[in-house]
């Protein structure tokens, strides 16, 4: 099982990045626990592999593309377990969060607030607080819809809270890896359906069935009314 991630403080925003593309920063909802984790991906002999941040290479998970995948709803089952990583929740931005937004909260599970998994939650309603210095006192009503406590109602303070990104993922080893999948399949329906056709013989019209039967009725000396 992954490392559980540690809360990051916010901090003040970093100096415009080199002129070098830094590699796309994602998370992974991992089968162990379901919970989401810093991840990257790679290709190792045909086979994806997720590796976590911060955890050894035993609590890696591995996804075989001949043996994993039995359907196009597989691969959009994987699609769905990354996306964009959440960014902690800005003392500034609380304002502009509505009833219905998703959100990754940290759920202290085992009572160690060092150790947290995040598991998304839905927000139900904002209880608004003066703001101090750079601190944000509001309180949030969320229901958690993953984790232990799926469906519960909890209030939360904003150092758990983390944003859900709605753009789409864009890593180019993730998306490679899941296209070939889906032309795969696609590949292999067309070439059922061909088959399919083919076996099935096209039937008959109302026309053609009159004409055959006039010509068999005359090949064997029927007179037909």
């Amino acid at each position: 099982m992954p490392k559980s991630r540690k809360r990051k403080a916010t901090v003040p925003a970093a100096p415009p990045p080199p002129p070098r593309r830094p590699r796309p920063r994602m998370e992974y909802r991992a089968r162990s626990d379901e919970a989401w984790y810093g991840a990257r991906v790679v290709v190792q002999d045909r086979w994806l592999r997720v590796m976590f941040e911060n955890s050894t290479e035993n609590a890696d998970e591995w996804y075989n593309p001949g043996a994993d995948f039995a359907s196009l709803g597989d691969v959009e089952a994987l699609r769905a377990r990354f996306r964009r990583e959440c960014p902690p929740l800005d003392h500034a931005r609380c304002g502009d969060l509505r009833p219905g937004d998703k959100l990754c909260l940290a759920c202290d599970i085992h009572g160690d607030v060092e150790e947290l998994k995040y598991y998304d939650a839905v927000l139900e309603t904002v209880e608004r607080a003066a703001h101090g210095v750079e601190q944000c006192a509001c309180r949030f009503t969320v229901r958690w819809t993953e984790g232990p406590r799926s469906g519960c109602l909890d209030k939360v303070g904003i150092e758990v809270v983390c944003c859900v990104p709605e753009s789409p993922i864009q890593d180019p080893v993730l998306s490679e890896f899941l296209d070939d999948l889906t032309k795969r399949f696609a590949e292999d329906q067309g070439t059922a359906t061909a088959a399919s056709q083919q076996a099935d013989p096209t039937p008959m019209s109302e026309e053609e069935l009159c004409g055959y039967s006039l010509a068999y009725s005359s090949s064997n000396n029927l007179f037909v009314l």
